[in-house]
């Protein structure tokens, strides 16, 4: 019977271990086969951070789909069509992150299986942490699928409902409530990050467990097909309470702080700096061709000092403009002018260059060194998760989420004699708060992979790409709140993995007459 999802094989690449360790297809490791001593246990969890070391392809799906970016490649190519949002059910990228984000939480699953079998002769405590990690991980995949996708296939056993037509697509809260309880077990299990040393650190910790489940929770209560009925309004509520909940706990915990320059969290010297929660690690020689794998540095400067577009490029300058001149995250996020070090001068760009991702000392070495750990989960946006969830809760803003918000526009400002002239001032109602919380997160996440994850959040996917004017955005429509599911996928199994609507082979039984009518 042929296999639904796409497995990776386990590999040492993600953290350093040691030389000559002989990894099987996780897939593989069951009973006599699963790793016996502590430092191969290890090596085989590495395996499951593997899907999330892809940063090019989270870039291409969540940024390049959004209002906020453009590709300089064909646009008759897969990420062309990416950027225009005119994607089918075979686009290779969509089908790659499915098979990524399968490959994980399949990799995670033999693992937890195995972990929690008594059998085995790990060291109690290191076990306990790595069913943590991998519950983590799980819990990561899901919730992007989810967001991707909508119903997907909830497997959580290798060999139980993960082949051919056993394969069903679970309901979108049913999903939730799984993302949940991985959660909630692995903050229980994972330590704290200041617990973590040498090459430990980036792995998933306590921090990032609790902030991604604050995260789920806001999302969930957003997006949620039952709790965002009028019936359901107090589970929805309930939600939001426990993401205020959750993000009190991470900032009272004393285990982050912002960087006070805003770069610092984009600088080699200063991986998994008191700012990262969660981050890709990306480290020179991790990748096979010597470099760290982080694609996300190249797609941004692929065209170098030239005028040439590169792969992926702001949609409209407009969007650097609205920053205020005075904000640091501006200078940071994009750039107009570079000093090219091998002709000796300033290059000025037609159309400015996202910075993030790219050394201004050596830009073509970083782009082609590509070391830099891709951002995934911040301290910033923690303080922007909890005012948020306040202002849905309390159908408004509190005094809480204006000290939130002003928290990170006072680091954004912090070169000015007063920073506190620049902040988000009170009085303001819950769609106008709202408002504040949404350009902010343009302001501080750009670049971030959040952008496409926000608009459907916010059900203003549609309204917000047309009124962009960007051209390629313009053929935008309801189909486009969620990705097909990948051709290859249903050619196995069509009936149970059916097609999300307005894409082909998309029955109305199944998605109902436009699921999306009435969201904006």
């Amino acid at each position: 019977m042929k296999k639904i999802f796409f497995i990776l094989i386990a590999a040492a690449g993600f953290f350093s271990c040691s030389d000559g360790l002989d990894l099987e297809p996780i897939d593989q490791l069951t009973g006599s086969n699963f790793p016996q001593t502590d430092a191969d246990v290890i090596a085989a969890v590495n395996g499951i951070y593997q899907a999330n070391e892809l940063s090019t392809r989270f870039g291409y799906a969540i940024d390049l789909t959004s209002d906020l970016t453009v590709t300089g490649e064909n646009p008759n190519g897969d990420a062309g069509f990416l950027s225009s949002q005119q994607w089918e059910p075979f686009n290779s990228y969509i089908t790659y992150m499915w098979e990524t984000f399968y490959a994980g939480i399949t990799n995670a699953n033999v693992l937890i299986d195995n972990l929690e079998d008594p059998s085995n002769t790990i060291t109690p405590s290191l076990k306990t942490r790595l069913i943590g990690e991998a519950k983590f991980l799980r819990a990561y995949y899901y919730q992007y699928a989810v967001q991707f996708w909508g119903e997907v296939p909830l497997v959580l056993h290798k060999g139980v409902n993960d082949e051919g037509d056993a394969v069903s697509r679970a309901p979108i809260d049913e999903v939730y409530t799984q993302i949940e309880a991985d959660l909630i077990d692995a903050a229980v299990k994972l330590p704290h990050a200041k617990e973590y040393s040498g090459s430990d650190k980036g792995r998933a910790t306590w921090g990032a467990a609790k902030t991604l489940l604050s995260k789920v929770y806001l999302v969930w209560g957003q997006t949620s097909p039952t709790y965002t009925t009028d019936a359901q309004k107090d589970v929805q509520k309930e939600l939001y309470k426990k993401s205020i909940d959750i993000t009190t706990e991470v900032i009272k915990s004393g285990d982050y702080a912002l960087e006070e320059e805003y770069g610092q969290n984009w600088s080699v010297e200063n991986r998994n700096g008191k700012e990262s929660i969660f981050s890709t690690q990306h480290s020179l020689s991790q990748s096979s061709d010597g470099g760290g794998g982080n694609h996300l540095l190249h797609c941004a400067f692929s065209t170098g000092f030239t005028q040439t577009l590169p792969h992926v490029v702001i949609s409209d300058k407009k969007f650097y403009e609205e920053f205020d001149e005075k904000d640091q995250r501006r200078g940071i996020t994009y750039v107009y002018e570079l000093y090219d070090p091998l002709e000796g001068k300033i290059f000025k760009f037609d159309v400015p260059r996202y910075l993030k991702y790219i050394d201004p000392i050596d830009p073509n070495g970083s782009a082609s060194n590509r070391n830099i750990d891709r951002t995934i989960l911040r301290y910033a946006e923690v303080f922007l998760l909890r005012a948020e969830a306040s202002n849905e809760y309390n159908n408004g803003p509190n005094d809480e989420a204006y000290s939130d918000i002003n928290t990170v526009r006072h680091r954004a400002f912090n070169k000015e004699t007063t920073p506190s002239d620049y902040y988000i001032s009170t009085g303001l109602n819950y769609g106008q708060f709202k408002a504040k919380i949404q350009q902010e997160r343009v302001f501080e996440l750009t670049y971030e992979q959040n952008r496409r994850l926000d608009l459907l959040r916010w059900k203003i996917l549609v309204k917000t790409l047309k009124a962009s004017g960007v051209p390629a955005k313009q053929n935008v429509s309801e189909k486009n709140y969620r990705f097909p599911i990948p051709g290859s996928q249903r050619n196995i199994n069509p009936t149970k993995l059916w097609q999300n609507w307005g894409y082909d082979g998309y029955d109305e039984a199944e998605t109902g007459i436009n699921p999306y009518a009435g969201w904006e």
